[in-house]
């Protein structure tokens, strides 16, 4: 390290050899201001006039109290600042624009998004398939994911599951150390962490840090936020960036912010941690806290940082910001398709573990189609038997598939997970849309053809030829429809709460002009009928049970049956009043498709779903970058 020696713990820790050399990255900024807007609509200055680079084998911390600024950097740098704030200042890598989402560079966020139902070693290995290059042998990125559990200290808990709610898992010191591992299966050229010693004893906030110490040592560059760090982890770092209040107070060789504090006459006093010393005098939001002046505190620092030390960066970022080779990932990542067989697989072990995705919702429905074929039990063939079939179909049109809307939460979780992946460039909207449709559909397949067989033999319904096969068909279609419509408001509603109302909302307002409240003859053509009874999958599943039901079929009692007087002097107990099924049909004025029709267009409505799922990730993801 510059400026200092290597401690020699540090090599006992770690074994540098295991990491292969990376691609070179500059990292500089120059005047880089963040602001936002407050509630009262004034500006807020989240960053201001910040400075510094960093180089490969440097790593660089940026330290400061809760509020300065630090994870805006972090961001600011990684190209993740949210389209909320306003971003001004030169970023550059290797001195050219610097574009860092989407694999270029890995980074570990404070807050642990990983997969619960899987293992520690389960989640190391999907990292390693689904990132390392597809020409490396399976074997290697086996040989990866044992050194990573070796070197992060995790053999013991490697067959425990993350956890979730149902399921108890590793600690969440170990949660951190799994996601920092994530990262360190590719060996990263450029490598950002936000706080990764949060939830770690000392013995393991300095094991992690040394590790990530030996990464930088070959030719890695690393920035991390890192809040209050021992003396042992101190040592450690080549560069500090101390920040207050978005401001710089120090930029620098680490080693040397105690003589920047001495020549500013706030030295540091003995047997004090110097990263406790810093935050106490600089922390700008307790005023006179025991005595000390912070504001004149800040003054001084930055004036002796400003006359002292800022020239020296200012040239030295003249110099590295000038272009050299630009920075760019060579060999990354799998094929397309194999990550998507790898995430398939993934995203099925998850469906099968986690039971609030698949069997808590099977038992839901489960118990529904018991109640629903008890209360239509053995429905018989005259006018209110005839009703009470388009009754109970409708209900399990528009009950049995807003039940999919229980899953939405569980998926709101695989979108975290999804965007910490993307941005780290595991794999590309579309792998995870097409996964997420083949693993959900063994799942949706279960559901629907028991479902099918409680509901269709208790009520009784039509049973000749494909009628069993097209109802389940025509019901594993529709909810497909809904887990895809649900996917597409995911992405542009992330919170599971909003994400819910606003599903039940656009689901009741399709139920209301499917056909069955109100003839769609009777419905108003503005708005209503065009285009919404038209838009309404529920309209094509109705009309679809409602074919399966009354196609090619007669002896159908008429209203009259059963009415005093009976129906009029042609009828009589031999010549009984019967209908046809296209007059049940043209009474309740249902579409005049075929029926396999009717699943046809909601099979191009998944499509259309799962495309604007798709294209609104991919409009967030452009408008991100520009």
């Amino acid at each position: 390290m510059p400026g200092k020696e290597e401690p020699a713990c540090v090599m006992n820790v770690v074994q540098p050899s295991k990491f292969a050399s990376a691609q070179h990255a500059t990292l500089t900024w120059e005047n880089l201001n963040v602001t936002t807007k407050d509630v009262r609509g004034g500006t807020r200055h989240i960053l201001k006039d910040v400075s510094g680079y960093v180089q490969p084998k440097d790593m660089l911390a940026i330290m400061g109290p809760s509020g300065s600024g630090k994870t805006t950097l972090l961001d600011g740098l990684a190209g993740r600042l949210p389209a909320s704030v306003e971003r001004s200042g030169n970023v550059l890598l290797n001195g050219f624009n610097s574009r860092l989402t989407y694999g270029l560079s890995a980074y570990v966020t404070q807050d642990e998004v990983l997969v619960g139902t899987l293992t520690v070693r389960e989640t190391l290995m999907y990292a390693a398939l689904l990132r390392l290059p597809r020409n490396m042998m399976h074997e290697d990125k086996l040989a990866r994911v044992d050194g990573v559990i070796q070197e992060l200290g995790l053999e013991e808990a490697q067959h425990t599951k993350i956890g979730t709610p149902f399921i108890k898992g590793i600690s969440g010191g170990q949660k951190r150390r799994v996601s920092i591992g994530c990262e360190l299966i590719t060996h990263p050229g450029l490598l950002f962490l936000d706080e990764p010693t949060s939830g770690l004893d000392a013995a393991s906030a300095f094991h992690v840090m040394a590790l990530i110490r030996s990464l930088a040592e070959h030719n890695r560059t690393v920035i991390t936020v890192i809040h209050q760090p021992s003396s042992e982890v101190y040592e450690l770092f080549d560069k500090l960036c101390l920040l207050s209040s978005g401001e710089v107070v120090y930029f620098g060789v680490a080693s040397g912010a105690l003589s920047l504090f001495e020549g500013a006459g706030l030295p540091c006093p003995p047997l004090r941690n110097p990263t406790d010393h810093f935050l106490h005098v600089i922390n700008r939001d307790f005023k006179g806290d025991q005595g000390l002046d912070t504001e004149s505190n800040f003054q001084k620092l930055t004036s002796a940082y400003g006359a002292n030390l800022k020239p020296a960066v200012e040239a030295a970022l003249v110099e590295l910001s000038r272009q050299g080779e630009e920075y760019s990932c060579t060999g990354c990542g799998a094929s397309p398709v194999y990550q998507t067989l790898v995430l398939s697989r993934r995203m099925l072990i998850n469906n099968w573990r986690n039971i609030a995705v698949f069997w808590l919702r099977l038992g839901m429905y489960v118990m529904l189609c018991i109640c629903i074929g008890t209360i239509y039990l053995k429905l018989g063939h005259d006018w209110v038997g005839t009703y009470s079939r388009a009754s109970m179909m409708f209900f399990v049109v528009a009950f049995l598939t807003f039940m999919s809307i229980a899953g939405f939460p569980a998926f709101v979780e695989d979108m975290a997970v999804f965007i910490r992946e993307r941005l780290n460039g595991y794999y590309s909207v579309g792998t995870f849309a097409l996964a997420n449709t083949l693993a959900s559909a063994p799942f949706i397949f279960g559901i629907a053809i028991i479902s099918s067989a409680i509901v269709y033999w208790l009520v009784g319904l039509n049973d000749n030829g494909d009628r069993f096969v097209f109802f389940f068909v025509n019901l594993y279609v529709s909810l497909t429809v809904v887990e895809s419509l649900m996917m597409a408001i995911a992405a542009v509603v992330p919170h599971y709460l909003m994400g819910i109302a606003g599903g039940a909302g656009i689901m009741g307002m399709f139920m209301l002009v499917c056909g069955f409240f109100q003839p769609v003859g009777e419905l108003p053509a503005p708005v209503w009928r065009y285009p919404l009874h038209y838009m309404s999958y529920h309209s094509y599943a109705f009309a679809g049970f409602m074919h399966n039901e009354f196609d090619r079929t007669s002896g159908w009692l008429c209203p009259c049956y059963n009415q005093a007087g009976g129906c009029g002097p042609a009828y009589n107990e031999t010549n009984v009043c019967t209908m046809t099924g296209s007059e049940i049909l043209s009474y309740w004025t249902i579409n005049g498709l075929n029926k396999w029709v009717d699943v046809g267009i909601q099979c191009a409505m998944i499509a259309i779903y799962r495309g604007l799922f798709w294209l609104a990730l991919s409009v967030k993801e452009w408008w991100s970058q520009h």
